[in-house]
């Protein structure tokens, strides 16, 4: 069978045409919306954990805390246990400013930028990372590589962002939509801890890894955060994220 050369001309488009669209890669604003998307699928979440402190592989201290979590930004955490720190809690605002409840002293403190990127009643957590929410409120981004599996992003911190670190590297999944792994380096340059995501469980419309593991590579030392169950969608009031509402421990 003959095929005219200006049939054969429209078969090459076409197939040129396909191949382009097959190898579409995403942009850095797609894949931060897919992580945000994931995060806002339901409108509020509600959730307890436990944070274990590792040494040498053995439990050497745990605590236990609810939260609360609104948006892209919005979150409280209220410790629970043990009884020295039960009633401590964290604010994130919608703004994005960080306050600490400490009910020795029954008042409330903006977390400086200095210190959040500190670890926290003797874990490995900074309050940063405990807060944290959406990367793209407080980050710049650029996709660094990309294969079948992950795109790997490097943050670099917007202006107002009160963070202690000069940047992040950042594995997201694809299958999870959502963040895998998180290298955070110093204001030199210098890598100093690694965060990993992992045990990704559903509730209900919403996917979370249930062990989150933060290792300072500095002292070695290691912490990990197990999630329990996940409410989701019950209405959680904006009123809940306020300074009143964190001293209240609500």
């Amino acid at each position: 069978m003959k095929f005219s050369s200006a049939f054969m001309s429209w078969l090459v488009v076409v197939l040129f045409a396909a191949g382009a669209a097959a190898e579409k890669k995403a942009t850095v604003d797609e894949v931060l919306k897919i992580i945000d998307e994931t995060l806002i699928i339901a409108k509020d979440q509600k959730y307890t954990a436990e944070v274990r402190v590792i040494r040498d592989g053995k439990t050497i201290k745990s605590m236990k805390f609810e939260a609360i979590l609104k948006g892209l930004v919005q979150k409280r955490i209220t410790f629970t246990a043990p009884g020295d720190v039960k009633g401590m809690a964290v604010l994130t605002t919608s703004d994005g400013l960080m306050y600490i409840y400490m009910p020795s002293y029954k008042r409330v403190r903006r977390v400086a930028s200095h210190v959040r990127n500190q670890g926290f009643m003797g874990t490995d957590f900074s309050p940063e990372e405990l807060a944290a929410a959406s990367l793209s409120v407080g980050w710049n981004a650029k996709i660094i590589s990309e294969d079948a599996k992950i795109w790997t992003l490097e943050l670099s911190p917007k202006p107002g962002n009160e963070t202690g670190y000069s940047k992040l590297k950042v594995i997201v999944s694809k299958e999870h939509r959502g963040v895998e792994k998180i290298e955070s380096f110093d204001s030199t340059g210098k890598l100093v801890r690694v965060q990993e995501r992992t045990n990704w469980k559903k509730f209900g419309p919403v996917q979370i890894p249930t062990i989150m593991a933060v290792t300072d590579l500095k002292t070695g030392s290691r912490s990990e955060l197990h999630f329990n169950d996940c409410l989701v969608n019950t209405g959680i009031s904006d009123d809940e994220f306020s300074k009143r509402a964190l001293q209240r421990g609500e």
